[in-house]
């Protein structure tokens, strides 16, 4: 896990003012998951690259440029919602730029919130800061939740590397 830091040009109210049309249920790669996640528990919000504003799109260019092309996305995972431990398929970046080895960079938009939780390769994340960033490879497990009372936002930032 690779970890960073950029200053954010955002407010309150450039999270307010997104407007998330996309709602669906999240990975299920794993037979046990089947049997307990549901349409009802693990559902995020997610606006993709072409839907997101001009600043999602500057957040871009601020990690590391370690990447020849890139797509974002913006993604709300509300209280009570799971994203169950699955691999990222980066299908929608390798679909636009070709295929290659990717990584994504999950860029938190706020400061952390009691109950909101990632976790990569079995190794928690909590208690970040607006601006934190987390580069991690396609082929890495990773799951997130929010059991707290407030939504939880971040971007990711998928490139395909140099």
């Amino acid at each position: 896990m690779i970890k960073g830091h950029i200053n954010l040009d955002i407010n309150e109210n450039d999270l307010q003012n997104l407007k998330f049309e996309d709602h669906f249920q999240t990975y299920q790669q794993r037979p046990e998951i089947s049997q307990y996640y549901t349409a009802e528990n693990s559902s995020i919000w997610q606006m993709f690259h072409e839907e997101s504003p001009a600043w999602v799109h500057a957040l871009s260019k601020k990690v590391p440029q370690d990447f020849d092309h890139a797509v974002v996305s913006v993604i709300r995972v509300d209280p009570g919602q799971t994203v169950p431990l699955h691999v990222d398929r980066h299908y929608w970046v390798q679909e636009i730029h070709g295929k290659g080895r990717t990584h994504r960079y999950l860029i938190m938009l706020e400061d952390w919130k009691s109950g909101h939780y990632f976790e990569l390769e079995e190794e928690p994340v909590v208690k970040w800061k607006a601006g934190d960033w987390i580069r991690f490879d396609q082929p890495q497990w990773h799951l997130g939740s929010n059991s707290g009372i407030e939504p939880w936002y971040s971007v990711q930032v998928t490139g395909v590397v140099l």
